[in-house]
């Protein structure tokens, strides 16, 4: 591929991760609840 396709891929991939990181898809989980990821392991 040409250099400048792979440093558009590079860009739009960096562009994707501080966009995720800045605006989570993850909306935080509310006051006093456990994140919906978290999985109960105490049984």
């Amino acid at each position: 591929m040409p250099n400048s396709v792979v440093a558009a891929v590079i860009f739009v991939l960096v562009l994707i991760a501080v966009i995720w990181v800045v605006f989570p898809l993850e909306q935080p989980p509310a006051e006093g609840q456990p994140s919906p990821h978290a999985i109960d392991q105490s049984k």
